[in-house]
């Protein structure tokens, strides 16, 4: 079977069975009807003063035939063993259109005693017709026209109920098949939304690794700046150091003397003093060297050349016009250029 039969097979299959089922209970119906038989006799109604005396008291003539009067007398006469009401549900009376005629049936499982029900009750009828109407203005009498008959056997309408189960069940199926067509509809959305809802996961996963890269990356590197300020800080402690080392101390001025002022102090002695705050001697290095140096050198690492620029700002606080460092520079200049100073000597 190719997979286009299959899926209309697994699409219509509720409107098949509905239909099957429908047509299945509609005969079962058929099959446990009701086996009552059913008898008829007719009594025709007359009138000395002609129909027109008749037809107006025909609707009160026909409650009488079912009235509970004529089932006891029936009931009496047949000796019936049922009771009286029980009776009365089996009589039916009916006026035939256009016509003096009442039509009194009698219903019983069995088909001769619902003619006799049907016959007794006719005559007792017509009997009490005569007594109760004979001698009023205008008259009745009642005769038995058409003694009772049996009907025909019970038609179980196989036919009608089969069509109508189909129907029923047509209905019932094509509802089963909206609903479960809804429901596979409903299942395949929430399929879809649970793959979508997986998809979204999955990003939101990623993107959770990446921000935590990135922040374990951001913890790295400042850890690493924090490692260097350290050092930067360090190494100008060094320089502040020695640059202090370097610059001689300020001789304390000497207290006033309470001499003459005709004596004023020779003029050598300020000369003297003053000589010591400038540097006599120049180091081994030059400022613009060691810049020249650091820039051609190729090799150097991120943090080696971020280090030197910031050794080069601090000792260009200190650099004569000429370029000229101080002696007291030359072991930290050895110590933090040494790559470059091996490279550039």
């Amino acid at each position: 079977m190719s997979a286009v039969a299959l899926a209309a097979a697994r699409r219509w299959w509720p409107l098949a069975l509905g239909v099957l089922l429908g047509v299945l209970v509609g005969l079962l119906v058929s099959l446990l009807a009701s086996g009552v038989r059913r008898a008829q006799a007719s009594v025709l109604i007359s009138s000395p003063a002609g129909p027109g005396a008749v037809t107006p008291v025909l609707p009160n003539l026909r409650e009488l035939a079912a009235s509970g009067v004529v089932a006891g007398n029936v009931r009496s006469t047949l000796r019936l063993t049922k009771s009286t009401g029980e009776l009365l549900r089996q009589l039916h009376a009916t006026v035939r259109p256009q016509s003096q005629v009442i039509a009194i049936s009698g219903s019983d499982k069995v088909a001769d005693h619902a003619r006799q029900i049907a016959q007794e009750a006719a005559v007792v009828f017509a009997q009490l017709v005569d007594v109760r109407f004979g001698t009023a203005k205008p008259s009745l009498q009642a005769a038995v026209l058409d003694p009772a008959h049996v009907f025909g056997g019970p038609d179980r309408h196989f036919i009608r109920n089969g069509l109508v189960g189909a129907l029923v069940g047509l209905l019932l199926g094509s509802a089963a098949m909206f609903l479960l067509a809804s429901g596979d509809r409903n299942v395949a959305a929430v399929g879809g939304d649970e793959e979508s809802l997986r998809e979204r996961e999955r990003l939101l996963e990623q993107r959770l690794q990446g921000v935590a890269a990135r922040e374990r990356a951001l913890a790295d590197r400042a850890g690493k700046l924090s490692v260097r300020e350290q050092k930067l800080e360090a190494r100008a402690a060094e320089v502040t150091a020695a640059e202090s080392r370097s610059s001689p101390q300020p001789e304390p001025e000497p207290e006033p003397k309470l001499e003459p002022e005709q004596q004023p102090e020779p003029l050598s002695q300020p000369e003297a003093e003053a000589g010591p705050a400038v540097p006599t001697q120049a180091g081994t290095w030059n400022l613009h060297g060691l810049q020249k140096a650091v820039e051609a050198y190729m090799g150097a690492t991120p943090e080696q050349a971020e280090s030197w620029q910031t050794y080069l700002y601090f000792l260009r606080q200190h650099a004569s016009p000429d370029g000229s460092l101080p002696r007291s520079f030359d072991p930290l200049i050895s110590d933090v250029f040494g790559d470059v100073l091996e490279r550039f000597p």
